[in-house]
């Protein structure tokens, strides 16, 4: 039913914003999702998914919607979690190890704090993921609306508050980029 929900909100994006630029379609994971919330991140007994997997729930969009199979299985924010634990894909902690992803096909190619670089990298089809609200949230990039220069507004895949689909730039740290092999 979230994923329903999810594709509806950005039907209603596609249609309300989507004068004068693009709106990609990326497949969206929410964090708590019954499926998958309630296991442990990185076996760590007292981390859930559910409470800080939402970079795990990004690079987990990104894989999907770029047909990035694991294992031969479809990604969704449980198997990636599987597969990092497996492979060497956690850091200090549950810091995702990003080295790990270029065995099923996700290269990292940078941070950037700069959203203008972040926006050339998005038009020339590399998936961006945002950190927002000060390190308390990821979000994939879906789109921005660069028109008012002064006041960009960026459209993500929120894996916490899936309603909550807009992000102003002073919101943004970081954006962490990368290409589907």
């Amino acid at each position: 039913m979230g994923s329903f929900k999810n594709t509806v909100l950005i039907l209603i994006l596609l249609v309300t914003y989507g004068q004068g630029y693009t709106i990609r379609s990326i497949t969206a994971y929410q964090n708590c999702d019954v499926k998958w919330g309630r296991e442990q991140l990185n076996n760590n007994s007292s981390k859930s998914i559910c409470q800080y997997g939402s970079l795990l729930s990004c690079v987990a969009m990104i894989l999907q919607t770029s047909s990035k199979p694991i294992n031969s299985r479809p990604v969704n924010p449980a198997v990636l979690n599987k597969y990092l634990m497996n492979n060497n894909g956690f850091k200090q902690g549950d810091e995702v190890n990003f080295s790990a992803l270029e065995q099923v096909g996700l290269h990292f190619v940078k941070t950037v704090s700069d959203l203008k670089t972040a926006q050339e990298y998005f038009n020339s089809n590399h998936y961006i993921v945002l950190n927002i609200n000060y390190g308390k949230n990821y979000g994939v990039l879906i789109g921005f609306d660069d028109s008012d220069k002064s006041n960009v507004i960026y459209y993500i895949n929120n894996p916490i508050i899936p309603s909550e689909t807009k992000v102003a730039a002073k919101d943004i740290s970081v954006a962490i980029i990368f290409k589907a092999l």
